[in-house]
């Protein structure tokens, strides 16, 4: 009985959902916003959305520091600087900035039912990619920038897009979203100084060692490490994937392996010194410096 009683109930709660959601979709059809709670720049109530002119002010110069040549980092940056609080008092980010960039309502327009609830229980949201159709309305609120303004932004914010898709390799690195730093919870990102690979966590490269410690582990320590963890002569690609589920850097000089048979090994890696580390070219460039400056 309770089975059927609970079958019954689950039914009923997915009529009332579908029924909400044919209703929202009517008024989107007739371009109006539904739902909209927060939107930095504007103060939204029973009333309308009216324009917060603090809040604009800041819109707007994050609009013309792009059009101006900066990018996201340089903008968040600033942001932070002069101790610019977002709209629940945190700080500003890369992802915060664009996306005040990339959104159209700062020009007076929406663009409804970008996400959708695909599921009555979980309500949880789901970007809408193609599963149900999109509605433009336009001068649905007053406006913080100009169309033309947004347009333009948008024309550089793909220009980049298309440039970043030129230079990035179509494959992805062996240890790509494989190294995490607990600290900030983000993943290790490959970069190239000087020729020599190396990864650090994502947070350190993007706002330095204040944020994160993030010390760097050199690509070809990293391969023999874990090949010597894995019990291999030489690192092997294919078995590092089928064994190996997650590296974790939780203090400089260590990476716990997670195995993905819930095994965990530590495993600890020394410095080199920097005499190690000079190859004969540094060596003979130090050397040729060295001479210079006697002579002078």
């Amino acid at each position: 009985m309770l089975t059927i009683l609970a079958s019954f109930a689950q039914e009923e709660s997915r009529s009332v959902s579908e029924n909400c959601k044919w209703r929202i979709r009517e008024r989107y059809k007739q371009g109006e916003i539904v739902s909209l709670r927060y939107l930095y720049g504007y103060r939204i109530n029973k009333d309308g959305i009216s324009v917060n002119k603090k809040e604009a002010a800041i819109v707007k110069s994050i609009f013309d520091d792009y059009l101006s040549g900066k990018g996201y980092t340089a903008i968040a940056q600033r942001l932070r600087e002069e101790n610019i609080p977002t709209m629940n008092g945190g700080e500003w980010t890369v992802c915060r900035v664009s996306e005040i960039l990339a959104n159209e309502k700062y020009a007076g327009n929406a663009l409804l039912q970008k996400e959708f609830i695909a599921d009555h229980l979980t309500k949880k949201k789901l970007p809408n990619k193609g599963s149900l159709p999109m509605y433009f309305a336009e001068g649905t609120h007053e406006a913080i920038i100009s169309p033309e303004t947004f347009k333009l932004a948008q024309e550089i914010r793909e220009q980049k897009v298309q440039s970043a898709k030129a230079h990035t390799p179509t494959e992805r690195y062996m240890f790509s979203g494989m190294i995490r730093c607990p600290k900030c919870g983000k993943n290790y990102r490959r970069r190239i100084c000087r020729g020599k690979a190396s990864w650090n966590c994502s947070t350190y490269l993007s706002y330095g060692k204040d944020a994160c410690f993030g010390k760097q582990i050199p690509e070809d320590t990293l391969l023999a490490l874990t090949a010597e963890v894995m019990g291999m002569d030489l690192f092997d690609g294919d078995a590092f994937k089928q064994q190996v589920a997650e590296l974790i850097v939780p203090v400089p000089n260590t990476v716990i392996y997670v195995f993905k048979d819930g095994r965990q090994v530590s495993a600890e890696w020394q410095d080199r010194s920097r005499r190690e580390s000079w190859s004969e070219e540094m060596r003979k460039a130090a050397a040729e410096h060295a001479r210079e400056g006697r002579k002078t």
